[in-house]
């Protein structure tokens, strides 16, 4: 089965169920074909030369600001920064076409780069430039509208939060800000279709990619902090992060609390040989990663990316699963008999999920003759 429905399969749907005449299909081809001859007029290749161009032209222009002496100048440079901004803001929303929208989205980068590397050389603060981030972060979310630019504002706003939630409180902070994350992502891609529909427009999707991958990799830092001797010492930490047992049991709950939504959104919550299971199954996850919280995270990604039928979203979910899994496996305090009984459960646990979707495709079948 498809992922994604086709468009001949929507619209054979909606011919049985009443809701469009004999002809649409006439009429769907005909604006497919305007639409095609309208936005894919140039070839792709040409396409990826006007872009490349257009950040080539980026360069150069960056380059001649150089060759001046600006970036000796705090001051002009922390002006260039904002000048480009705006200017990159106002030429994306004024000018159509690959080149343009290249330009604009390489302008936009390369001023806000310039802009926090003047503050940093006036000696502003940490606090000071994370903060700055966050707000260039939310204004270009507001007002730049490009899908590329969306995922990148949505990373470095939780990046410049983050930072925050270091500086102020430390690991634990940034635990939290992940959980919040977490719980951001499950709700957008839940009630994805309202919120399309709503001010976040073209923008749910970017957001909860960027989330996607801000809370994984999140995780792994905390991994790869914890399985190396002193490695927290050169990122100088000044307060211990929340124990993984605690991430775990709240991830595992907002795991819980996403699959009843999706069951409840496919009317399944009623039935006990679904719900039971996928709980049991759950808690045993959760019993045998209490150290490795990502596992639950990829979980949850997991699942909503076959809820939404989102393809990006299954192969993160998958590359983020099979990354914990291996550092699950080969963590050193986890001794052989638990990793043996984790193999023997997780085991048991698939052949009771592949029992339950036979059981469950022969139903279909009967009830379908």
């Amino acid at each position: 089965m498809a992922l994604r429905p086709t468009i001949q399969d929507v619209l054979a749907g909606l011919k049985a169920e009443g809701h469009v005449d004999a002809e649409v299909d006439a009429r769907a081809r005909t604006v497919l074909e305007v639409r095609h001859k309208t936005l894919g007029a140039s070839p792709w290749f040409v396409k990826a030369l006007a872009g490349a161009g257009a950040w080539m032209s980026a360069a150069f222009l960056l380059s001649f600001f150089a060759c001046v002496g600006l970036w000796n100048e705090e001051s002009a440079l922390t002006g260039l920064g904002l000048v480009l901004l705006v200017a990159s803001v106002f030429l994306r929303r004024q000018t159509h076409g690959a080149f343009m929208e290249q330009l604009a989205l390489a302008l936009c980068l390369a001023g806000a780069g310039t802009l926090l590397a003047g503050l940093a050389g006036m000696e502003v603060r940490t606090l000071g430039l994370s903060s700055v981030g966050a707000v260039i972060c939310i204004a270009l979310l507001a007002t730049f509208p490009d899908l590329i630019l969306y995922f990148l504002a949505a990373v470095g706003l939780c990046v410049s939060i983050g930072t925050l939630a270091l500086e102020g409180v430390g690991g634990a902070g940034v635990d939290v800000w992940m959980l919040v994350c977490a719980a951001a992502l499950a709700g957008l891609l839940l009630f994805e279709p309202q919120l399309r529909r709503g001010p976040l427009g073209a923008r749910v999707g970017p957001i909860a990619f960027a989330l996607a991958c801000a809370v994984p990799g999140w995780l792994l830092f905390r991994n790869y902090e914890s399985s190396l001797e002193g490695f927290r010492y050169v990122f100088r930490f000044d307060s211990a992060f929340v124990p993984s047992a605690y991430l775990s049991l709240l991830l595992a709950l907002l795991v819980g609390v996403t699959g009843w939504r999706v069951l409840r959104e496919l009317g399944m919550e009623q039935e006990k040989r679904v719900w039971i299971p996928a709980a049991g199954a759950l808690g045993l996850l959760t019993v045998m990663t209490l150290n490795t919280p990502g596992v639950l995270v990829a979980v949850l990604m997991l699942t909503l990316g076959f809820h939404r039928r989102s393809r990006v979203m299954l192969g993160l979910a998958v590359l983020f699963l099979l990354t914990f899994g291996a550092y699950y496996y080969y963590d050193l305090r986890i001794t052989l008999l638990a990793k043996a009984l984790a193999l023997v459960g997780s085991g048991l646990v698939l052949l009771g999920v592949r029992q339950f979707f036979l059981r469950r495709e022969s139903a279909v079948l009967t009830e379908a003759r």
